[in-house]
């Protein structure tokens, strides 16, 4: 009956309404009376009975809309405009934002943003999924080390570069190229002189969970 009352709107949720009313009211006659006559029931009685019957139902269908009502995930639009506060409900413990709980193109909107509007998210904490990459560059001959993302269609892919804590060394701290990992750290910009300066987006003082190996 209350299932009726909560996923029916108009004319059949005001049917749900007074069968639950009538059913007060019988309640209210059997308890009182004894099997005398109803008559000997006072108008008031009944009325307190019926009214908190009543606020009970409404209590409790309000907290079944609460606990059943889904938030929506953002679309790829809204965090690619530049709405970063759609993401603000993607947190996990000691995790500001945690991809790992978006779905494939929020996930790419949300690193693409990243890359757009650094200064939003300087030094919050960032959990990513994807799988591990080192690149060698040879002007400052240094390997750069990734966690890269496709897009729902596998078509793009975008990536964000991160360092693992306590001075880890490539390639000895670091999983097999290709790898399958999570990505835990703090977001921060940082320059680099090669020739003229250049600016770049990383998770520093990262570690990382092995989700699979090497796929090879």
């Amino acid at each position: 009956m209350l299932l009726t009352a909560a996923g029916c709107s108009g004319d059949s949720q005001t049917a749900g309404s007074r069968l639950n009313t009538e059913n007060a009211v019988d309640k209210v006659l059997n308890q009182k009376t004894g099997g005398e006559d109803a008559k000997t029931i006072t108008e008031t009685e009944i009325t307190t009975e019926m009214e908190t019957t009543t606020e009970t139902e409404k209590s409790t269908e309000m907290e079944s809309a609460d606990i059943t009502d889904p938030t929506s995930e953002p679309t790829y639009g809204q965090v690619v405009n530049g709405d970063s506060s759609v993401i603000a409900q993607y947190k996990s413990d000691g995790v500001d934002v945690d991809l790992t709980l978006m779905g494939s193109d929020l996930v790419y909107a949300t690193v693409y943003q990243m890359m757009s509007k650094p200064e939003e998210y300087d030094g919050k904490t960032i959990r990513i999924e994807g799988k591990y990459y080192a690149s060698y560059y040879p002007i400052t001959d240094k390997y750069y080390n990734y966690c890269l993302i496709a897009d729902a269609l596998a078509c793009c892919s975008q990536g964000l570069e991160f360092e693992l804590a306590g001075g880890a060394v490539y390639p000895d701290d670091y999983p097999a190229d290709q790898s399958e990992v999570v990505v835990t750290g703090v977001f921060e910009t940082y320059t680099e002189e090669a020739g003229q300066t250049f600016y770049y987006c990383r998770l520093r003082d990262a570690e990382y969970q092995l989700v699979s190996g090497n796929d090879q």
